[in-house]
């Protein structure tokens, strides 16, 4: 007898299909172009934008766009800085000046 093993214990919240991230993301690019191109334009980037994450997002695991956003450079609150910025990670920092080397 064999049992299908989630992903996740907990179901994720959803709305229209999406993460609560996911609207977050898309509400502030129809906000921001409600502010920019006026009132019919951003109907029809909130339309396809979420048919676009639906698709995007079809078989990932929970978080992927936030993940995915990381990996590509994009410095989120609350996450340390991504390796595309940093070279290194340590635990204090030290600025060094014209190549300067510790040791």
């Amino acid at each position: 007898m064999t049992h299908k093993c989630p992903r996740t214990i907990d179901k994720p919240v959803l709305l229209f299909g999406l993460e609560l991230e996911d609207v977050a993301l898309l509400a502030l690019l129809v906000g921001a172009g409600g502010l920019c191109l006026g009132p019919a334009i951003p109907g029809v980037i909130a339309i396809v934008g979420w048919v676009a994450l639906v698709l995007f997002k079809r078989d990932k695991p929970p978080g992927y766009l936030v993940h995915w956003l990381y990996s590509k450079g994009f410095d989120l609150p609350g996450l340390i800085s991504p390796l595309t910025k940093v070279r290194q990670y340590s635990l204090c920092k030290i600025h060094l000046k014209n190549n300067d080397r510790l040791f």
